[in-house]
């Protein structure tokens, strides 16, 4: 590997004159692997660490071990130690005498958040801070790299006259700056500055190797792209089912898929493209035996007049068990909220959610992926739920199946409720209709036989129940509402009826002076503890800001007459589940989710306030919110929705999401940092959730 120079000089221009650090020389086998986005961590960097603010006095000469004494130092006439970054992402501080400022002796100091240069100063709690003047870089490449160009990412105390390679930038109110530096074969060196307004100057320089290098994936020597083999685990199928099998690879050859037991081979079809090829093929299994496992597994062979010779077998496989309908078990779901989704979609939050069954459903199985059982509904569908989800039931293989002879709505002291038969644990569902003129309840196993569907007067939200029989064994219910305007609605088992709740509306004056009275409102500042969020390009936190403004928007609520709920009311690990919960048990009438949004190349590219619904009937409410939010001058991202948020995937009331600006967009994240915008923005909150008051009662 070729050596490079990385040089790391701060500077600073007194009175007097300059005086810089020493020069470090190190090889590219010294640079540790890339945390976060292209940031790099140096091994062997030197490390300038001020222990003043641990001594009352006698600052100097005092003795300081690091990582349980596998380093031994002493400080200098200003209280310093010097030493070379260690590989470990924490520092353990010991000192002898135990620091006056400090209640213990040593404590852990994390260091997987330092910048280059790595000169800090120590405070008594182990945080770390910088003593001006100083110039950091946040975002680099590799110390050697192959991409012609780098947007650099430097930041220092504001304001400051700030340039990247002598080009002055703009530097922005949470110190950061940024310039795209174009490299030239060979050394490149990168010098980032800052001058302080008193003229105090810093600077911090690096160099980069560029190595121009041709990115197209070459044919040979013959390859496959492990990650797009289809199917991405092992299987179990029917014996009428089709397997699809898939992969790129080398462009141009010839691929064969081989089949064990039986020595069987299936060419593939090949399709291709600038530098690689999709081979697809299609086995049907109804000639598998049953039961008994078959290794599928891929290889390619050269093309005619091809350099090589050898056929490439890449050596993973998948292995694929036909089973006879009558041969897959029966499930019982164990776990409260049990996802049934409809497919193992790739979305970071999920596949599309069909239900959430608590413990005690039977669900028949047809299949296997991986850790997910395909789940028999009815003739025509299907869904997954993980196997950690449900427990096997030894015995019957037959599901549970029942008639419905009658059904019932009436009012109650809450709300509506709507009784539906439930006499054996079948799979269940309950659907908003998108243009939100009724609830669809839908029963799996269950045929009707009903001849008595029952109204008592006084419903406030529901018209009135109709039914449908849609295959042999699907039984749906369609629970047609008066109006659109709906507070929430909950579905569950109780005793042998499914029973459903639409609530009653909250009783509040929109147009009183205080709007909210009447309302809780449940309030969730997103992540938590261990869980940071985004973190923004000046080392904003997410979690920092979420909490911040759920305070604000809650003290705004409580002036305008609400009660609220802060589901998160400090820093610590919570479950999103346990979140959902809090909010539902409270009985609040309202959900608001405060989050914010990271993404995107560059730091000026996406930006945008935006909002979020997985449930339509809350769509209105995520609306006003976005509205209001648009009149702080922040751009638009959108209001999106079936958002598969856990916290906002709430039928129980109405609850959105609302994600504040983008943490990676630099102007956005100034004015996030800003207390008085993320106060501007809870009272846009509150306006939106006002208009939207006004909206239901209408």
């Amino acid at each position: 590997m070729k050596k490079y120079l990385l040089i790391v000089m701060a500077a600073v221009a007194l009175l007097a004159g300059c005086s810089t650090t020493g020069r470090t020389v190190q090889t590219a086998a010294d640079i540790t692997e890339p945390r976060g986005r292209d940031v790099y961590r140096a091994k062997g960097q030197p490390v300038e660490l001020d222990l003043t603010a641990l001594f009352e006095a006698d600052r100097a000469g005092r003795k300081v071990t690091l990582n349980m004494g596998a380093l031994e130092l002493t400080t200098d006439d200003q209280g310093i130690i010097k030493f070379d970054m260690p590989e470990t992402d924490t520092l353990i501080l010991s000192a002898d005498p135990c620091p006056e400022l400090l209640a213990k002796c040593s404590f852990v100091i994390p260091v997987n958040n330092w910048f280059m240069p790595y000169t800090y100063a120590v405070m008594p709690d182990g945080s770390v801070e910088r003593r001006a003047p100083w110039v950091e870089f946040r975002r680099m490449p590799a110390p050697v790299t192959h991409e012609p160009q780098f947007d650099f990412l430097c930041r220092s105390d504001y304001p400051s006259t700030v340039s990247i390679n002598g080009v002055e930038v703009k530097q922005y109110k949470t110190g950061i700056f940024f310039h795209t530096v174009k490299f030239t074969e060979g050394v490149n060196r990168v010098r980032a500055e800052a001058v302080y307004p008193d003229g105090r100057k810093a600077i911090s320089e690096q160099e980069f190797i560029y190595e121009k290098r041709d990115f197209s994936r070459q044919p040979y020597p013959l390859w496959i792209e492990r990650r797009s083999f289809q199917p991405a685990a092992d299987m179990e199928m029917l014996p009428d089912e089709v397997l699809r099998v898939s992969f790129r690879g080398s462009r141009g050859q010839e691929a064969w898929l081989d089949i064990k037991p039986g020595r069987k081979s299936l060419q593939f079809i090949r399709e291709d493209f600038d530098d690689y090829s999709l081979y697809q093929a299609e086995l049907p299994v109804r000639n598998f035996a049953a039961g008994v496992p078959h290794t599928i597994s891929l290889r390619i062979v050269p093309a005619a007049g091809a350099p090589v010779k050898e056929t490439y077998r890449p050596g993973f496989t998948r292995t694929v068990i036909v089973r006879n309908p009558e041969d897959f078990p029966l499930l019982k779901v164990k776990n409260d909220y049990s996802r049934l989704v409809y497919n193992l979609g790739a979305p970071r939050l999920g596949g599309p959610i069909r239900s959430e069954l608590g413990p005690g459903v039977i669900l028949k199985s047809s299949g296997k992926i991986g850790r997910n059982y395909r789940i028999r509904l009815s003739n025509t569908e299907t869904g997954f739920i993980s196997e950690e989800d449900v427990e096997l039931l030894s015995g019957s293989r037959i599901q549970p199946v029942y008639s419905v002879t009658s059904m019932s709505c009436g009012p109650s002291e809450r709300g509506d409720v709507v009784s539906i038969p439930y006499l054996a644990p079948v799979p269940y569902e309950v659907m908003p209709d998108p243009d939100g003129k009724r609830l669809v309840v839908t029963l799996f196993g269950v045929e009707s036989a009903a001849t008595w569907v029952s109204h008592r007067t006084g419903c406030r939200v529901i018209e009135k129940l109709t039914w449908e029989q849609t295959t042999p064994e699907t039984f749906r219910v369609y629970v047609n509402l008066k109006t659109d305007k709906i507070w929430g609605y909950d579905i569950r088992p109780s005793g042998r009826s499914l029973v459903l709740r639409v609530k009653n509306p909250p009783v509040y004056d929109s147009a009183a002076d205080k709007p909210l009275a009447g309302l809780k409102i449940a309030i969730e500042a997103g992540h938590g503890g261990s869980g940071t969020g985004a973190i923004g390009l000046s080392g904003l936190v997410e979690k920092d800001i979420n909490l911040d403004l759920s305070f604000r928007l809650g003290e705004l609520c409580e002036t305008m007459g609400a009660e609220v709920v802060q589901v998160r009311d400090r820093d610590i690990d919570m479950t999103l589940i346990e979140k959902r919960d809090i909010a539902i048990r409270s009985g609040a009438d309202m959900l608001i989710s405060i989050h914010a949004n990271a993404g995107g190349r560059g730091y000026l590219s996406v930006a945008g306030t935006s909002t979020y619904w997985h449930n339509p009937f809350w769509a209105p409410l995520a609306q006003t919110i976005y509205d209001r939010l648009l009149e702080t001058g922040l751009e638009e991202f959108g209001v999106v929705g079936a958002f598969n948020y856990t916290v906002t995937r709430a039928s129980q009331l109405p609850a959105v999401l609302v994600e504040q600006a983008f943490m990676t967009h630099a102007e956005d994240e100034e004015k996030l940092a800003d207390p008085d915008f993320r106060q501007q923005m809870a009272v846009k909150i509150v306006e939106g959730i006002i208009d939207y008051l006004q909206e239901m009662q209408e």
